[in-house]
């Protein structure tokens, strides 16, 4: 199965609660969940951990991850999968931790490079160099089959505006 997954993740930051939006195609699903990260100190003074939860509050720099989940629910390899999804309104792109098969972009999802890569012109200026505040979509390539009945996970971060 050849697919492309876009604009899963379309919500206004004031509803960045619970399960969002899922897109489903034949034999296969998205899913994608938003938690809040927090983060615990150490009673020993180490460094502190960081947890998940869903949240029921979120503020301004509050760091949230969105987890994006695909099931292959076919019969043969799910292949040449490519998801991509917008920074929801009211969030600032804040880096992944999948750096593999992965690329972002700063002109709505008309090209797509590793944001080091990536300049920007804004009217009448100079061109810039991207920062992760100018990223408004994200994108991962899959070079790996997806087996039948599996699933796989990427996860990007964001802090609310």
């Amino acid at each position: 199965m050849n697919a492309i997954y876009r604009g899963a993740l379309t919500i206004a930051a004031a509803s960045l609660l619970g399960t969002m939006p899922a897109m489903a195609q034949p034999n296969g699903g998205l899913t994608s969940r938003v938690e809040l990260e927090k983060l615990v100190p150490a009673a020993d003074g180490a460094e502190a951990t960081k947890t998940y939860t869903e949240p029921k509050v979120v503020v301004p720099g509050d760091r949230i991850r969105i987890t994006l989940t695909f099931t292959n629910g076919g019969t043969a390899p799910a292949t040449g999968l490519v998801f991509n999804n917008p920074i929801p309104p009211g969030v600032v792109f804040d880096g992944t931790d999948d750096l593999a098969d992965f690329s972002v972009s700063v002109d709505d999802a008309k090209t797509f490079g590793p944001l080091a890569s990536l300049t920007l012109t804004i009217a009448n200026e100079a061109p810039r160099a991207a920062t992760m505040a100018d990223v408004t979509h994200v994108r991962w390539t899959w070079s790996t089959a997806v087996e039948p009945q599996q699933q796989r996970s990427v996860a990007f971060f964001g802090r609310v505006k």
